[in-house]
């Protein structure tokens, strides 16, 4: 009697964590999973420009340590998580995939591939063969996606060409609102055990957090005496209000070339969107035509419709952003 109520108080809890798994499971619907795949692309898509953009030699040295900041810290232009994600460095064209040693941060990962590669005045780093694999759940979602990398300079150590690199990047996925945000976690060289790695969630050296929902600002400390300034505090303050000013000249030039390049990318995006959308919609009349007991149009062209869609909210905000370039241009 008393194994037969074991048994019984076991079934019941196998049950119950059978149950809360697959509750668990249901929480992400194959919209939410189509459309982490769609930003996790978009992310690997940024990466490609931000490596374009800190090779580009009409970019300052400031400019560039911007951009590399902002792509792991809080920013409108961030694609990593924070400033704890490892990267396997591939900035040395000799360095194989086996080599030990490889595992870098983001931050000295950037420094190196600013330092080591060469500058040009048109983009030289492509991405191929991108390969988006299926959302899978932890204690987040979380996809890896899988590209060729192909860096047609040379490094400067010696001058050495980069043969073609297979990586694969990890992302992870949260919820914000209604809205899923999607940030690098890891760059690997792909290989069996990148692939099938566990997920990684890394720490930031920072006293900030990319997911925080609220970030409290400094506050400074009240003093009764007020700040005098040395004479060697304003030699310097002159010289730096100087490299702002030539700053903000290189800016001027920046932002109106900024703007007209993604004015061009944003129109682009919202015809390859509108185009797609009206295919897809095309596709899906003449389906409705011949099946009696048709499925709808959203069921039916998914997830190409979320991409047509994506692509085309993309190409809106990568649009109107170009007009803050101009404004900034103007501005100053």
């Amino acid at each position: 009697m008393k194994n037969s109520t074991n048994l019984k108080w076991k079934l019941l809890i196998v049950a119950g964590l059978l149950s809360v798994c697959q509750g668990f499971a249901q929480t992400l619907s194959r919209k939410d999973a189509d459309e982490i795949r769609v930003l996790a692309r978009e992310r690997v898509k940024g990466l490609n420009d931000l490596l374009n953009a800190i090779a580009n030699e009409d970019l300052s040295n400031y400019e560039r340590r911007y951009l590399m900041m902002n792509s792991y810290m809080p920013s409108n232009d961030q694609i990593f998580i924070n400033d704890g994600v490892i990267v396997e460095d591939d900035t040395d064209p000799k360095v194989k995939a086996t080599a030990p040693g490889l595992d870098t941060p983001i931050e000295k990962y950037l420094s190196n591939f600013d330092l080591f590669y060469t500058k040009t005045e048109t983009n030289t780093i492509e991405f191929s063969n991108i390969v988006v694999g299926d959302v899978k759940m932890d204690k987040y979602p979380y996809v890896k996606v899988f590209y060729t990398q192909q860096f047609k300079g040379k490094s400067n150590r010696d001058n050495t060409p980069y043969p073609p690199v297979s990586r694969v990047a990890e992302l992870r996925a949260d919820k914000s609102g209604n809205d899923w945000i999607v940030f690098l976690t890891s760059l690997a060289f792909n290989s069996t055990e990148n692939a099938k790695a566990a997920p990684v969630t890394p720490k930031a050296s920072a006293a900030f957090d990319s997911l925080q929902k609220k970030k409290e600002p400094l506050v400074a400390q009240p003093t009764d005496k007020k700040p005098v300034a040395s004479p060697e505090a304003t030699r310097q303050t002159e010289q730096i209000s100087k490299q702002v000013s030539q700053v903000n000249q290189a800016q001027i030039q920046q932002a109106r070339k900024w703007g007209a390049i993604k004015l061009g990318a944003g129109v682009a995006a919202i015809a390859f969107g509108a185009v797609t959308y009206s295919m897809l919609n095309k596709d899906y009349k003449d389906y409705k035509n011949k099946i009696a007991d048709a499925e709808g149009f959203t069921s039916y062209a998914k997830p190409g419709v979320f991409i047509s869609i994506g692509v085309a909210a993309v190409g809106v905000g990568v649009s109107l952003s170009s007009i803050f370039d101009f404004k900034t241009a103007r501005g100053k």
